[in-house]
């Protein structure tokens, strides 16, 4: 006997599920809310339940089980659609009104799965994809020339340093940058108890990849790496206690690894202001013959590496322009 409550409850709780999942949902368009005309309103109203209906739920018009209330907002060509079922709020956005079916779908499927809408599930597939998703998505990105001066040194035969400079094209989108420039150069000089040493170091040109850390923001702060090819002329005399003094002159060119990090002020504009500070680090030793000043005879060759860093401050100049960024 006990086990016939049990088996009544369980006959009639399946009923009601099934009798519930029968009974379907209604669709409702919220015309308090809806900017849309008379005309594509009711289409929109037939679109979303065949939207429903190819999830598998059935749509009524009466005795529903659940709702789903949508209303759209149009602004220019773009329609903002906003959902509300049983199951959650989708809110979602079409660049035209040809579009409004395929983001049904999606916002459907993401609805009754519990799902986010992206292209990681099955929200979203080449049925229902927009124009938006299969194509590039456009996106802001600026071009724009620029100089900069700064102060900087080498280390070689010894420390020289003096003001550094360098002129240059950069090309952002808000996350990622690239940078091209040139006479990126440090006129250095050094006087000591060793001697004295005079020079160039730097890099004719180099390419670098730029990161910005803050990439909508109106100013951000970004390191970047690249490559470059350059060259070290410093010349070095010092004292030589056998013969009176000697006179070095170290040059050498290749390529080098370039790095960056800086913070670039109005983003939002099309003037720019940025500090950046560099390291240029050769791939190459500066190489060197040694002449007497007094018998005028040659030593052996020596060979110094010469890294150089430089801190300056940037202004740049261009303009706004459309750029093609991959939506993933």
């Amino acid at each position: 006997m006990t086990k016939m409550p049990f088996l009544f409850c369980t006959v009639l709780t399946t009923t009601l599920i099934a009798r519930a999942a029968s009974a379907g949902v209604c669709v409702e368009v919220d015309a308090s809310r809806d900017t849309l005309s008379e005309q594509d309103r009711n289409a929109t109203r037939f679109l979303l339940a065949q939207a429903i209906q190819q999830q598998g739920v059935q749509v009524v018009q009466q005795n529903c089980a659940g709702t789903f209330v949508v209303y759209h907002v149009k602004l220019g060509n773009s329609i903002t659609i906003f959902m509300q079922s049983p199951q959650g709020y989708r809110q979602a956005t079409a660049r035209a009104l040809e579009e409004v079916p395929p983001v049904y779908s999606q916002m459907v499927r993401s609805l009754l799965t519990g799902q986010p809408m992206n292209t990681v599930n099955d929200t979203v597939d080449r049925t229902n994809a927009t124009s938006a998703q299969q194509a590039p998505n456009r996106v802001e990105a600026d071009s724009l020339w620029y100089a900069r001066l700064g102060y900087g040194g080498a280390i070689g035969p010894s420390f020289s340093h003096g003001p550094a400079f360098g002129f240059g094209y950069r090309y952002e989108l808000d996350s990622l940058g690239i940078d091209f420039s040139f006479f990126n150069l440090m006129v250095g000089s050094d006087t000591s108890s060793n001697g004295a040493s005079a020079g160039v170091t730097g890099s004719w040109v180099k390419l670098m990849a730029l990161y910005f850390l803050n990439p909508t923001a109106n100013r951000s702060s970004y390191v970047g790496g690249g490559l470059g090819w350059g060259g070290t002329a410093v010349a070095h005399a010092g004292t030589d206690p056998a013969t009176g003094g000697t006179f070095n002159s170290y040059s050498g060119s290749g390529l080098q690894a370039e790095l960056s990090a800086g913070y670039e002020l109005l983003r939002a504009s099309t003037i720019r202001m940025f500090l950046q500070a560099d390291a240029t680090l050769p791939f190459y030793t500066a190489k060197s013959t040694a002449y007497n000043s007094v018998n005028f005879t040659t030593s052996t060759v020596d060979s110094k590496y010469v890294p150089s860093f430089a801190v300056s401050f940037g202004i740049g100049w261009g303009r706004s322009i459309t750029r093609v960024h991959v939506v993933n």
